[in-house]
């Protein structure tokens, strides 16, 4: 069976195979897993940027959390591209999977 299986209907939830394509991205590119180290490095160095995303009270941000929240976000479209390249492909092999299944495709 093949590693996704986002056509076969007993198949684990959209959700999970999202997740599972994410995994196989970390562990196989270098570039994708830097982009989230520099993210998580960011994180921690600059703890306003992260209560941004988590608390509802007003937060000062100082010029250097600033640069690095616009660092931040470039990170995050960098990593949304490869997240939604892998999950493109994922689609396409899993819909030539099934098409080839239901006989849509011959070899």
């Amino acid at each position: 069976m093949n590693e996704y299986e986002l056509f076969n209907t007993n198949s684990i939830d959209i959700d999970e195979l999202i997740d599972k394509a994410k995994v196989t991205l970390r562990n196989k590119n270098p570039e994708y897993r830097n982009l989230l180290d520099k993210v998580a490095d960011i994180k921690i160095n600059y703890p306003n940027l992260q209560m941004i995303s988590e608390d509802n009270d007003d937060i000062s941000l100082t010029k250097s959390d600033c640069k690095m929240l616009q660092k931040l976000f470039d990170l995050e479209l960098d990593i949304r591209s490869f997240e939604d390249r892998e999950l493109f492909f994922v689609g396409g092999r899993e819909a030539y999977f099934y098409f080839k299944n239901i006989g849509i495709l011959k070899e």
